[in-house]
């Protein structure tokens, strides 16, 4: 009798493990296919500005487009991981405009192109570490806090400049937005790809990787099992505000200086770019080569419609319905599921 309860619970387990099996390998066939399709979006919306346009396709458009997707990758890498915890930063663009003012207060005190560098870098870092400490400490929701964030750091930047934008022509501080690798990649393309190389590694190799799906998958558990969740969240968010002030430096030294206005919006493309690109707003589910896709995707769009005419107000409102369209379609994929 108690040989064949044993028997029954072996074999309980085995279908519970052939079922996880199988719906391990249902989810890697879906996120292949919504790959496949970004993908096949991105070629399309590439062939219809081709026709409806005659200026976009060009070396020089191609360039341009990925310098601009070059600011917003770095900075959505940084938004992914925090998307991944099941939180939300609306301080990019904000941070953008701050950090490119000190940046170019540290440029005209100092002239040194790595001091300038590393200002914006620890800038971000630390308004990062702030945003976590807040939010993680606090108990307040990163909605709230990024939210006045984004307040202050663009009121502070307005403040200090008197509204004013501050012009700077030297190539040590455009060289990160302008310059050239060879006489052939631009810089911003280079330092690009490093990040996603980098954070590739950092999401799909590390321990702390998976930690962070951990935690956006189930805080709560992950806070059982032992993991410290606080900790986790204040590094990510750290992480984040260190991207942001490396895609600062780059943008403002592709705008000529540092301009308060800077970035207005920015949140807003990287934030559907990392939806776009399949990782869920309830945090734990995500691939970074998603974001790059749906970095592409949102560089061609705004390029694109910019192109022929149409109107900022409407590209807000197309990015608008694609968050829409995105959240609903993970939303049923999970009922499916």
């Amino acid at each position: 009798m108690a040989q064949q309860v044993l028997a029954n619970k072996i074999n309980e387990i085995i279908d519970i493990s052939s079922e996880q099996a199988k719906l391990t390998k249902k989810n890697k066939r879906k996120e292949i296919l919504r790959q496949f399709s970004l993908l096949s979006i991105l070629v399309l919306l590439i062939i219809l500005f081709s026709v409806t346009t005659a200026s976009f396709f060009s070396v020089d458009n191609f360039t341009n487009i990925l310098r601009q997707v070059a600011v917003t990758t770095i900075a959505a890498i940084g938004v992914f991981m925090i998307i991944l915890l099941g939180d939300i930063d609306l301080s990019v663009g904000s941070l953008y405009a701050l950090i490119g003012v000190m940046a170019a207060f540290v440029w005209q005190g100092t002239g040194n192109t790595v001091l300038t560098l590393l200002t914006a870098l620890a800038a971000g870092a630390i308004i990062g570490f702030g945003n976590g400490f807040i939010t993680a400490k606090g108990k307040i929701p990163a909605f709230v806090t990024t939210l006045a964030t984004m307040g202050i750091a663009r009121g502070i930047a307005y403040i200090v400049t008197n509204g004013s934008p501050i012009g700077i022509v030297e190539p040590g501080f455009t060289i990160f937005g302008t310059g050239y690798v060879g006489g052939i990649i631009p810089v911003p393309v280079v330092i690009m790809i490093i990040v996603f190389i980098l954070g590739y590694i950092f999401i799909n190799n590390t321990r702390f990787g998976r930690y962070i799906y951990a935690v956006g998958g189930n805080a709560q558990a992950s806070h059982w099992s032992g993991l410290n969740t606080n900790k986790i969240r204040i590094i990510v968010f750290t992480i984040a505000g260190l991207l942001y002030g490396l895609s600062s430096i780059i943008l403002a030294g592709r705008l000529g200086g540092a301009l308060p206005t800077a970035g207005q919006g920015a949140e807003m493309d990287a934030i559907t770019a990392v939806i776009l690109g399949g990782t869920s707003l309830s945090g734990g589910k995500g691939k970074i080569s998603g974001v790059l896709i749906g970095c592409l995707i949102i560089g061609v769009l705004n390029n694109g419609l910019d192109l022929i005419g149409l109107s900022s107000y409407w590209q807000q409102v197309i990015k608008g319905i694609i968050i829409i369209a995105a959240v609903l379609y993970d939303t049923k994929s999970k009922n499916k599921n």
